[in-house]
């Protein structure tokens, strides 16, 4: 009988130091584990960002080479265009002393700009210049388009119709604001 309460007094102090060292062994281990994951949190965070970052910018470089080949496709469409809105003419002469020379205008009615081209145009008179004008039906007077010295381009804004007429007056030295010279070569405004 002696051994089988030795027995049972073994199986409680068995019990016993298993609870014991089972809640101090949970707890320890429970603390280890907290440091570990607290410690390891930062560069958990830090490299979530960094991968974030990376899709980000991956992103953007997508996106700025996308807006780089719409902006060349657009520069090619534009170029491809750009004759669509052009039209040449030529300025009648309005003065039979300058009926050998040639006035040609490039209008561009898209970009309200041109260039004016004369040809055979005898150089102006002492204290005078050459103007060009541009007559749009729907302003008070005709545009000053500059003074005409060789071939130049030139720009006018606001143009009401994408074909206006164009004149050119012999106006004194400088140019003027308004017509005052004679109208030498002139075309009335297109439909």
């Amino acid at each position: 009988m002696e051994k089988a309460f030795h027995s049972t007094d073994n199986a409680n102090d068995d019990e016993r130091l298993i609870a014991k060292v089972a809640p101090g062994d949970r707890s320890t281990r429970g603390r280890l584990d907290g440091r570990f994951f607290s410690r390891w949190i930062p560069y958990a965070i830090a490299a979530c960002l960094m991968i974030l970052g990376i899709s980000q910018v991956r992103q953007i470089l997508g996106l700025k080479s996308q807006l780089l080949a719409a902006r060349q496709d657009a520069a090619r469409l534009r170029e491809s265009n750009a004759l669509i809105g052009l039209r040449l003419t030529e300025l009648q002469a309005q003065d039979a002393s300058y009926a050998s020379s040639k006035i040609i205008v490039a209008w561009d009615s898209y970009q309200k700009r041109g260039v004016v081209a004369p040809q055979n145009l005898p150089a102006s008179p002492a204290g005078h210049d050459y103007q060009l004008w541009v007559l749009d039906p729907a302003a008070e007077a005709p545009i000053s388009a500059g003074l005409i010295t060789g071939s130049r381009p030139f720009t006018v804004t606001p143009v009401s119709t994408p074909n206006p007429g164009f004149a050119l007056s012999l106006e004194p030295s400088g140019g003027s604001p308004e017509p005052t010279g004679p109208i030498l070569f002139a075309v009335a405004p297109g439909p």
